[in-house]
């Protein structure tokens, strides 16, 4: 398979830091006005990314937003054959708690524990590529953040789909019980479409609603409208 920049990008931070391995960490859900923020750590295994093995399937690897749900399904059944990851949360009452900031950089920390806890056996130390313009405060290792990292390192881009699967897999999940049907997350999977938030007028919140998020999100409508 011809290496997209995403690999190149990755095998160039690698020359650098040869006695680390990477772990690519990315969240979904966090401009969502329900649902959990759910983040994740990806690394490829044994350096496999270096190998012309991967199926072509995974030339398509990029931002997830930029795939369709078909193609990010695909991916994702070839990621975790190929790479090691794990899937970390912040809840919504963690969010209302915290801030979505902070509950993102809770989730991030949770996800790449669980991953350490795969691969503790490494000699080599962890260098985590995050996507966005912050450090992590509450993971202590080596570490660089890159803005737009999903569009241009293939471990970010990793865990940017896998996130984004297993995020919407969820809210499908969960919109299939009776209370949750009225809100339409299996299409919106928590976002604040304009059905959701007719929704969310008529028949009022629901315990996985953010509900900082959507007074914030009423009251600026209703600003603009005064104004």
């Amino acid at each position: 398979m011809k290496q997209n920049s995403l690999f190149k990008f990755d095998n160039y931070v690698n020359s650098k830091f040869d006695s680390h391995y990477l772990i690519g960490i990315d969240e979904v859900g966090r401009g969502a006005l329900a649902g959990p923020v759910i983040a994740c750590a990806f690394s490829w295994r044994n350096k496999t990314r270096n190998k012309s093995t991967f199926p072509s399937v995974l030339n398509k690897l990029n931002d997830s937003k930029q795939l369709t749900k078909q193609i990010r399904e695909e991916l994702y059944g070839e990621l975790i054959k190929y790479g090691i990851y794990a899937v970390g949360y912040a809840s919504v009452l963690e969010i209302d708690a915290m801030n979505i900031l902070n509950a993102t950089f809770l989730a991030m920390k949770r996800a790449f524990e669980k991953l350490q806890e795969s691969i503790s056996s490494s000699n080599n130390k962890p260098y985590i590529l995050i996507d966005g313009n912050k450090f992590n405060p509450y993971i202590n290792c080596r570490q660089l953040s890159i803005i737009k990292g999903d569009a241009k390192s293939s471990v970010i881009a990793a865990a940017s789909v896998i996130a984004k699967v297993y995020r919407d897999s969820l809210m499908e999940k969960v919109s299939k019980v009776k209370k949750f049907k009225r809100y339409g997350w299996i299409r919106n999977v928590g976002y604040g479409t304009s059905f959701h938030q007719k929704a969310i007028r008529k028949h009022g919140l629901t315990p996985l609603h953010r509900k900082l998020f959507v007074r914030n999100i009423f009251s600026q409508a209703g600003n603009q409208t005064a104004s």
